[in-house]
C-alpha cells in the first residue's frame, strides 16, 4: 500500500463515530426487606427469641435466653434475674391467660406475672416435678399446663393444686414434653420426644408415632390447631396435619418446605400456614402455594426460626436466634 492510499485510510477510521460507551443496568431489588429489632436498635433483652406471646392489651411477650421483654408498641421492658431478682433470665416459653396472667417457664421454675408482681413455682415451694419448663398451654378455665424438660413430664396447675402426669402413671408416653396445644373440642394435644398423644383431661389418652400414624418422625416440636380443628404437627422428619380426612404428611421431598426440621406454626385468617423451620427460614403455605423467606431472599437476620405470631394487624412477628423480624 503506497502513501497516498495509507493516509486515506487513516482519515477514514478516524471520522468512524465511536461506540458509545454501555449504559450501567440500574440494580434489580431481588431481596425482600422487613423490619428487624434486636439488641442494637432496641431495649431487647437477647437476640436470641424462644417464644412469643400476646397479652389482653396487645402487648407482645418475649422469651428471650436473657429475660423477659414486654414490647407495648412503642416501649420495651425486660424482666429478668438482675433487675427483678427473679430465679433465672433463660425463658424457654411464655403464655398469656384469660385473666391477664403472664405465665413464663424458665431453666429455674415457672413464674406468674400481674401487674408488677411476680410469683415463682419451683420444686422447693410446689408440687412441680421440675424445674426446667420447656413448654406451657392455658385451657378455657385458665389452669396451667406445664411441659417439661426430660424428667419432669406434664403437670397441671389449677391456681391452688397441682397433678403430674408421667408414663408410669398415664398414658404419656416420653417425660420430654416440647409442645402442648388444645383444639376445638378442648382435647390436649402433647407432643414429646416418643410421638404424639391427645389427652381428655380426665382418663382417655390417646397415642400416635411412627408406627400408627403419618406423624413422620417421633420428635414433635410443635402443635398447632386451625379453624376446622385440623392439628398441624412440626417434627423432625416434615409436618403432619391429622384432621377429618385422616393424615398428610409434608416434607422437603412432596412440598415446598425446605428442610424437614419443622418447628413453629401459626396461622393467619385461617388460610395462610406461617411455618418456621431449623435451618431453612420461613415458609408461608396457602394449601396451593409455598413460599420460602430466608437470609438468601430477604433480610431475615437467621434461618433458625424459634417462634411466630400474628398480630391484630396481621403482621407476622418472627423469633429467631438473632434477632427478631416483622413481616407486614
Amino acid at each position: 500500500m503506497n502513501k497516498y492510499w495509507f493516509c486515506i485510510l487513516v482519515f477514514i477510521v478516524s471520522c468512524k463515530k465511536k461506540a458509545d460507551p454501555p449504559v450501567e443496568q440500574e440494580p434489580v431489588q431481588t431481596t425482600a426487606t422487613y423490619t428487624v429489632f434486636n439488641t442494637s436498635n432496641t431495649a431487647l433483652s437477647s437476640n436470641k427469641i424462644n417464644a412469643i406471646t400476646a397479652d389482653n392489651s396487645g402487648s407482645l411477650w418475649f422469651a428471650t435466653a436473657k429475660g423477659l421483654t414486654k414490647y407495648n408498641g412503642t416501649s420495651w421492658f425486660t424482666f429478668d434475674s438482675v433487675s427483678n431478682s427473679l430465679p433465672s433470665s433463660i425463658f424457654n416459653c411464655v403464655k398469656a391467660d384469660h385473666s391477664g396472667n403472664i405465665w413464663a417457664g424458665t431453666n429455674n421454675g415457672l413464674l406468674k406475672y400481674n401487674n408488677g408482681t411476680w410469683q415463682v413455682f419451683n420444686t422447693s415451694n410446689s408440687a412441680i416435678p421440675i424445674n426446667k419448663i420447656r413448654s406451657l398451654a392455658i385451657d378455657t378455665f385458665d389452669n396451667v399446663w406445664v411441659g417439661t424438660y426430660s424428667g419432669g413430664g406434664l403437670a397441671k396447675y389449677n391456681g391452688s393444686t397441682w397433678l403430674v402426669y408421667t408414663p408410669s402413671n398415664s398414658g404419656l408416653p416420653n417425660n420430654s414434653v416440647g409442645a402442648l396445644a388444645f383444639d376445638k373440642n378442648n382435647l390436649l394435644w402433647i407432643g414429646t420426644a416418643s410421638g404424639l398423644c391427645s389427652f381428655d383431661g380426665s382418663a382417655a389418652w390417646n397415642y400416635f408415632n411412627v408406627s400408627n400414624s403419618g406423624l413422620p418422625n417421633n420428635s414433635v416440636y410443635s402443635i398447632s390447631v386451625d379453624n376446622v380443628n385440623t392439628k398441624w404437627i412440626g417434627t423432625n422428619g416434615g409436618l403432619s396435619t391429622f384432621g377429618t380426612s385422616g393424615w398428610q404428611t409434608y416434607n422437603s421431598a412432596n412440598s415446598g418446605l425446605p428442610i424437614n426440621l419443622v418447628r413453629p406454626i401459626t396461622f393467619f385468617q385461617g388460610t395462610t400456614k406461617w411455618i418456621g423451620t431449623e435451618g431453612g427460614g420461613i415458609v408461608s403455605f396457602d394449601n396451593n402455594n409455598w413460599n420460602v423467606i430466608n437470609s438468601n431472599n430477604s433480610n431475615l437476620p437467621d434461618n433458625f426460626i424459634t417462634s411466630i405470631i400474628v398480630d391484630a394487624q396481621g403482621k407476622k412477628w418472627v423469633g429467631t436466634n438473632n434477632g427478631l423480624v416483622v413481616i407486614p
